[in-house]
């Protein structure tokens, strides 16, 4: 297992090998391509920087992701759960996920001004649409067997929800929670290059503007690595959570 882990680093690395061959080969300016290691020095001699624009950005995804998440599972579990709602909402839903979220940059600077708040608004509405989808359809993919022996046992309506609607839908919350985090993620980056005054995404736009090509690099790294992390973690939480599900699901061998 660990040595299937450790294949993952092979694509990294051979990424890592062309940068610096091309950096030998003279392919780009150094002013445009630098050095591995002129970029790993940013860590040293600007962390500070990095550190605090990659703090402000996570912030933003968790607050956005959190309102989606509070938003999104409640009300998926409905639609999913009352066919007259899914007749009510679906093509709203069709409609507004479709929508980009960076398409709405005017629109919340607009509304909300520069700051926080729309960087935020938008992460919530790049979380909203996965999350919802993946609960409407792992509420839908439950057997009907285990509620009608709820009902034959007289439960009620709050105890099937919560009993046996929400733990079978966990594990599709979880993938569409995953996808919110991917999304909230890619959506802050860019918010930050316009609505926002802080952030790695301000920070990657103004160090093209004074021509700190290692500094954008740094950041790209950054972004990455976050995302992969964030990844890690709700992968982690849902294997613990969904436990259950162990050995019951096709799993890569």
């Amino acid at each position: 297992m660990q040595f299937r882990r450790a294949l993952g680093l092979l694509p990294l690395a051979l990424l890592l090998l062309a940068w610096y061959v091309a950096v030998e080969l003279k392919v780009y300016p150094t002013i445009l391509l630098p050095p591995p290691a002129k970029v790993a020095m940013v860590f040293v001699e600007d962390w500070e920087t990095v550190l605090s624009n990659a703090g402000a950005s996570v912030a933003r995804v968790i607050a956005g992701i959190t309102l989606s998440f509070l938003l999104a599972v409640p009300l998926g579990l409905m639609i999913g759960r009352y066919q007259l709602l899914d007749t009510m909402t679906d093509w709203s839903i069709q409609i507004f996920r479709s929508i980009p979220p960076i398409s709405l940059i005017p629109l919340a600077l607009l509304f909300l001004g520069i700051g926080d708040k729309p960087a935020v608004a938008l992460i919530f509405l790049a979380g909203t649409w996965p999350l919802l989808i993946n609960t409407i359809f792992g509420v839908r993919g439950i057997e009907r067997t285990l509620i009608k022996v709820a009902r034959a046992a007289r439960a009620s309506e709050f105890l099937v929800i919560k009993d046996i609607i929400l733990p079978a839908a966990l594990p599709a919350i979880f993938t569409g929670l995953r996808l919110a985090v991917g999304g909230g993620w890619l959506t802050v980056v860019t918010a930050e290059m316009i609505a926002v005054k802080s952030g790695l995404g301000y920070m990657i736009l103004n160090a093209q503007l004074t021509f700190r090509s290692d500094l954008i690099i740094a950041g790209i790294i950054v972004i990455g690595a976050i995302g992969l992390l964030a990844d890690q973690l709700v992968r982690r939480v849902r294997a613990h959570v969904c436990r259950w599900q162990e050995g019951l699901t096709a799993s890569p061998e």
